[in-house]
C-alpha cells in the first residue's frame, strides 16, 4: 500500500525514529536503512521456522512524500512443508500462516495510527 502526504512540512528523520520506536518498544528487531531519498525500515518478524518483515519505505521531502508498506514472508517455509506433510511439515505450513498473519496485523495497525503520527509531527522539519 502506499500513500502521500502534501504541506505538512515533516521532518522524515522524526518520523523514521518515531516509527523505529514504537516497534522496537515492542520487542520487535528493526532495521533503519537511510536512503538518498528517505528512509526504509524493516520491521522483522522471526519466529521458529518461519519468519517474515513488513518494509516501510519513505521518501520524498517534508512538504511532500510518501509513505509504502511491503510484507515478505519465507515463502520457502511453505514449499518445504509441503513437501514434507507426511512427516509433520504441517506444523511449518501453521507457523508460515500464522507469520503471514501476523504480519498483515502489523501492517493494519501501521496504517491505522500514522495519520495521528503524521499530525503530531506536523510543522517539524527545519
Amino acid at each position: 500500500m502506499e500513500k502521500q502526504w502534501k504541506n505538512h512540512n515533516v521532518s522524515l528523520q522524526q518520523l523514521a525514529q518515531t516509527i523505529e520506536g514504537s516497534y522496537s518498544r515492542r520487542n520487535l528487531k528493526i532495521k533503519e536503512t537511510v536512503l538518498k531519498d528517505g528512509y526504509s525500515i524493516r520491521v522483522i518478524l522471526a519466529k521458529l521456522r518461519a519468519s517474515g518483515t513488513m518494509s516501510i519505505i519513505m521518501r520524498g521531502t517534508p512538504d511532500d512524500f510518501t509513505i509504502e508498506t511491503k510484507r515478505e514472508r519465507a515463502d520457502d517455509a511453505v514449499k518445504v512443508g509441503l513437501m514434507t506433510t507426511i512427516f509433520g511439515g504441517g506444523s511449518i505450513i501453521l507457523s508460515s500462516i500464522k507469520s503471514r498473519e501476523e504480519l498483515e496485523k502489523l501492517e493494519r495497525e501501521f496504517w491505522g495510527t500514522i495519520e495521528e503520527v503524521i499530525s503530531r509531527l506536523a510543522n517539524s522539519a527545519t
